[in-house]
C-alpha cells in the first residue's frame, strides 16, 4: 500500500567549545522479516550520546536528534524495500550518571517520541527539543537511546522474499537548540526477508483533509495578539480510514514561511496540536519543522472514519514577530499517513 500525501497551506499575517557532545550509533546483530504479520528486533539500534569535557555549550540545554535513510534499501537482485514499511521504536534509555541538575536520563526525562516513527528519507525526529540539560560538568557522561526496529504487516512483502539480504544504510544527527547541527554518525544493517507465513489481504487506507483545513489563517490584529499569541482550531480536520494500525506524520516543505516581499519566518514558531475528536484526548503536539513528526498513530484499525481536530498556535509575546511588517506569510504543510 502506497503512503498517501495530503497537502495543507498554512498562512500567517502579520562559551567557546573544547569538546562538543557527539553522536554514535552501534548495531547489534542484523533484522530478519519472518512474518507477514510483522517483524521486530529487539535494541537492534543502540544510539549513545558522549560528553567527553566539562565545557558544554549552554546550546544543549535544548536538543534534538533525528535520522533519515541516505539511499533506497536495496538487494543484489535489484529488488527495492519501502523505507516506510520499517520503523524505528524506542525500548530503553539509560544512562553511566545524573547531568548537573540530579537527573538519570530515561524516557521521563528526555521526552523522546515513544510511539513507531516510521523511515523515510528526509529528516525525522527521535527526539525534539529535550527539555534533559546535556551541560554536563563531568569527566565523562554518556547516555545510550536503544531502538527496536520493526516492519509493516502486509502482502507487499511477498514479491521482495529474497535469499539475498537487504541493505540499509541510516544517517543520525544530533542539533542545538538552535537548529545547528552538533554531530553525525552513519550506521547501517543488514536485513533479510523470509517469511515463514502465508500473506494477508491487501491493507486500504485513505487520509482525507477537509476542505477548510487547507487553507488555514492565523492573523494578528491588535496587540493583544502579539501579547498572548493567536490559534485556530480547525474540527474534524483529518479523516482516517484503516483496516490495519497506522501513523499520521506532518512536516512543512521548507524551515521557513515566505512573504511576497521575500521575508522571512521561522515554520517553528507555529505549534501544532491534533486530538481525536471524539474523546478530545490529545494525540500530538509539536512545533512546525521540515522534519516528519507524528501527530497521532493507532495499533486500532479504523474501518469506519475516525476523526482529528487541529489547532494552529503561537506562543505568547514570541518576540519574533514583533520587528515584522504586516504582510501575509506562507508555507506548505505535507500529512502523511503510514500503514503499521
Amino acid at each position: 500500500m502506497n503512503k498517501i500525501f495530503l497537502v495543507a497551506l498554512l498562512t500567517l499575517l502579520g562559551y567557546s567549545l573544547r569538546a562538543q557532545p557527539r553522536i554514535e550509533s552501534h548495531i547489534t546483530g542484523w533484522f530478519l522479516v519472518n512474518s507477514y504479520h510483522g517483524s521486530v528486533a529487539s535494541n537492534l539500534v543502540n544510539v549513545p550520546i558522549h560528553i567527553d569535557w566539562n565545557d558544554v555549550n549552554t546550546k544543549m540545554q535544548k536538543w534534538s536528534v533525528t535520522f533519515r535513510v541516505t539511499n533506497p534499501i536495496v538487494n543484489s537482485e535489484g529488488k527495492i524495500f519501502p523505507a516506510d514499511r520499517l520503523r524505528f521504536r524506542l525500548n530503553t534509555v539509560n544512562g553511566n550518571m545524573p547531568n548537573d541538575s540530579g537527573l538519570y536520563p530515561t524516557i521521563a526525562h528526555l521526552n523522546p517520541f515513544t510511539q513507531e516513527i516510521p523511515f523515510q528519507f528526509t529528516n525525522s525526529f527521535l527526539v525534539n527539543q529535550s527539555p534533559y540539560s546535556l551541560e554536563v560538568k563531568k569527566r565523562y557522561f554518556v547516555m545510550n537511546l536503544q531502538y527496536d526496529v520493526t516492519s509493516a504487516p502486509g502482502a507487499y512483502l511477498e514479491p521482495l522474499v529474497s535469499w539475498q539480504n537487504y541493505r540499509v544504510n541510516i544517517v543520525m544527527e544530533l542539533w542545538n537548540a538552535e537548529n545547528q547541527r552538533v554531530s553525525m554518525k552513519t550506521l547501517g544493517f543488514d536485513m533479510g526477508v523470509r517469511p515463514g507465513d502465508s500473506p494477508p489481504l491487501p491493507v486500504q487506507n485513505s487520509l482525507i483533509i477537509d476542505g477548510v483545513a487547507k487553507n488555514v489563517l492565523l492573523e494578528f490584529k491588535t496587540p493583544a495578539d502579539y501579547a498572548n499569541g493567536v490559534s485556530k482550531t480547525l474540527s474534524r480536520a483529518l479523516s482516517v480510514t484503516a483496516t490495519s494500525g497506522y501513523s499520521i506524520t506532518v512536516h512543512s516543505v521548507h524551515q521557513n514561511l515566505t512573504s511576497s516581499s521575500n521575508r522571512l519566518l521561522p515554520v517553528n514558531l507555529i505549534r501544532l496540536t491534533s486530538k481525536d475528536h471524539t474523546s478530545q484526548a490529545t494525540t500530538g503536539t509539536i512545533q512546525l519543522s521540515a522534519a516528519s513528526q507524528p501527530v497521532a498513530s493507532s495499533n486500532i484499525p479504523a474501518l469506519t472514519p475516525k476523526f482529528y481536530d487541529l489547532t494552529y498556535s503561537t506562543k505568547a509575546g514570541e518576540e519574533s514577530f514583533f520587528n515584522h511588517s504586516y504582510e501575509q506569510y506562507s508555507g506548505t504543510l505535507i500529512f502523511s499517513l503510514i500503514p503499521l
